[in-house]
């Protein structure tokens, strides 16, 4: 594991350098996701670069595309891309370096003034607000390689069904017998949750949550937004269980969110469903498995059909 630390820190180093061209005096790791370990670089020329370290191949050049996307219609700031580099060329892992944001994580901002943490709540809503509207004339689906779809039910009854089908293929190990049973079941009701159709596609960021959102802590303002994954055109709703993450709750997200848009009849039955379909991707992408979140959202949504 050590050894897995200083060949990522020291890769980054050595990639920075010949491709910017500028000495690097330090390379610190300040996060790591269900996708990468995402490095702070500081350089000879007082600059500070972010280096993400991608876990599989694939997700850089998505990623590229969802930031580009969002930079275009997010009210925040959304980070420049850098330079990106491939294992195929660096032997060692696929890299994004890009534009340094200087906040925090916005989930670990603490702000306990009412009348502030209201500010903060409608800047983080505004932002979604602002991205959602933006909707495609094509439909459904992924704008990264144009594979769209009329329907929004036959785009998302096709992404479960493909994570159904890998799960049926090889079970994971960690996942257990009651978040089987419960996810037979949410498969087999789609139909019965997806009554009411959505009739216009919008794009979404993929995990608009807190973490993925950055904050100066002096002014307590949102400055910035990172990480879209999964961003395309979709039924809104499918950004929305997020709100409630990383301390969402508290500053009252979702409920501002509601207080904006009206959403389907159904709405919390399809959230807890959305959330359990989001943590299925994730195990099988990743290996992360919680089955107690399996057993919360799944049951929500057997208890109210």
């Amino acid at each position: 594991m050590l050894f897995d630390v200083f060949f990522r820190k020291n890769n980054v180093i050595k990639i920075y350098e010949r491709l910017l061209n500028h000495k690097c005096l330090s390379a610190k790791q300040i996060n790591q996701g269900f996708y990468g370990w995402v490095f702070l670089i500081e350089t000879d020329d007082n600059t500070k670069v972010i280096a993400k370290v991608y876990k599989q191949p694939g997700y850089i050049d998505t990623e590229i595309c969802q930031l580009d996307m969002m930079r275009k219609h997010a009210l925040v700031k959304v980070p420049e891309i850098y330079c990106a580099d491939y294992k195929k060329d660096n032997g060692c892992f696929d890299i994004l370096f890009m534009e340094y944001i200087n906040g925090v994580n916005a989930g670990a901002v603490n702000i306990t003034d009412e009348k502030e943490k209201m500010i903060f709540s409608n800047q983080v809503v505004e932002n979604l607000l602002a991205i959602h509207a933006v909707s495609n004339s094509n439909g459904f689906g992924s704008y990264i390689n144009d594979d769209y779809c009329i329907s929004w039910e036959s785009c998302y009854k096709a992404q479960i069904t493909e994570f159904y089908n890998r799960i049926h293929s090889k079970k994971p190990i960690l996942f257990s017998k009651t978040s089987f049973d419960l996810m037979e079941f949410l498969y087999d009701s789609f139909d019965s949750i997806f009554c009411e159709p959505v009739s216009e596609s919008h794009l979404i960021h993929g995990d608009y949550n807190l973490w993925n959102l950055i904050a100066d802590p002096e002014s307590k303002q949102l400055i910035g937004m990172i990480d879209p994954f999964g961003s395309c055109f979709a039924d809104r709703e499918l950004d929305l269980f997020q709100l409630t993450n990383a301390n969402g709750d508290y500053y009252g997200l979702l409920d501002n969110y509601k207080s904006h848009i009206h959403l389907s009849d159904n709405f919390e039955i399809k959230n807890a469903y959305y959330f359990f379909w989001d943590d299925v991707k994730h195990m099988l992408n990743m290996g992360y498995c919680d089955n107690k979140r399996f057993r919360k959202n799944g049951t929500i949504v057997k208890n109210n059909l």
